[in-house]
């Protein structure tokens, strides 16, 4: 694993699900929004890594050997050390790795090889290989986040016809699916591609996804826009009685839980446990205590002034 090696400010084989929308942990504007600040120079990763990302770097070698043996492959090279470009895209990718293999293959699944989108795959020639670990079951083909897209992207860039990717799951099964170049996917890949590039230049936001979503979006107010009609909006105020609505279903629920909880405490007493039956089920509930350790003091470093929209929208009746 030699690291990142494609630039920050365009798209790369890694991000293209979030692209199609199939990252289920990146949405199409959280995207954007790094491309842009890393267009203006203002964006920094958060990202440090974690066990799952250290497992996969430290077996990234040995997956890709395994799929190496399995496929025959010959001329190998493991962690290319430079990022590809496509000839036309604003479009990059890294490979884990690549090699040369002769011939046709099929599906043997007593060798944990998958041949996905063709019965009969040709790996003659220059090959890419995308190495990954995952704790999910085995599966017929790899979700759409877990390399498929993926690779379509890297064989674009590369110019390869054929590509695997190479998956390790729950550290005791192995499968290589293999992929011949996909027309229709990488036209996708291709139209989503520029369609981006005209968004980051625009800075014209997706649709929003979620809540969340739009905070990414309109992450700054614009102190001379006047206040919206929501009545002028086919659906504004639909929306406007939904969130009212659920506001104050919202808050009923929680007076009931601090009735309901205050009324089984006084039950309890000293006592950690009870049992009790809502209909034909059985719950049990508990009220433990928990000590806590003593701490040193401690002193909170200071922070830069900064700017931030408010997470949640807040709702007063006029």
């Amino acid at each position: 694993m030699v690291g990142k090696l494609t630039p920050d400010n365009i798209v790369s084989a890694s991000t293209i699900p979030a692209l199609m929308g199939f990252n289920p942990y990146q949405t199409k504007n959280d995207l954007l929004k790094q491309c842009i600040e890393a267009t203006e120079g203002t964006y920094v990763s958060d990202f440090r890594g974690n066990e799952a990302t250290h497992w996969g770097n430290t077996l990234e070698p040995v997956i890709l050997a395994q799929a190496v043996n399995r496929l025959g492959l010959v001329n190998v090279e493991i962690d290319v050390d430079h990022a590809i470009f496509h000839p036309t895209l604003a479009l990059a990718c890294s490979l884990d790795g690549r090699g040369e293999g002769s011939g046709t293959i099929d599906t043997s699944t007593e060798n944990g090889i998958y041949c996905v989108n063709a019965p009969h795959i040709d790996i003659s020639g220059m090959g890419c290989l995308e190495s990954k670990l995952t704790r999910a079951i085995p599966e017929a083909q790899p979700a759409p986040y877990r390399g498929p897209w993926q690779l379509q992207a890297q064989m674009m860039c590369a110019g390869y016809t054929w590509g695997a990717v190479c998956v390790l799951y729950q550290g005791i099964e192995m499968r290589v699916f293999v992929y011949q170049a996909d027309a229709q996917m990488q036209d996708m890949i291709a139209g989503a591609v520029r369609e981006f590039e005209r968004r980051k230049e625009d800075r014209d936001w997706y649709p929003i996804l979620t809540s969340a979503d739009g905070n990414t979006a309109y992450s700054r107010v614009d102190e001379d826009a006047h206040d919206i009609d929501l009545s002028v909006h086919s659906e504004g105020e639909f929306f406007l009685r939904q969130l009212v609505d659920a506001k104050g279903a919202k808050a009923a629920a929680e007076a009931q839980i601090d009735e309901a909880e205050a009324a089984l405490k006084e039950i309890m007493g000293s006592h950690e446990k009870a049992h009790g039956a809502v209909g034909n089920v059985q719950y049990s509930v508990s009220w433990p205590q928990r000590v806590f350790k003593a701490q040193p003091e401690k002193i909170t470093p200071a922070k830069p002034a900064r700017v931030v929209r408010q997470q949640t929208l807040t709702v007063k009746e006029m």
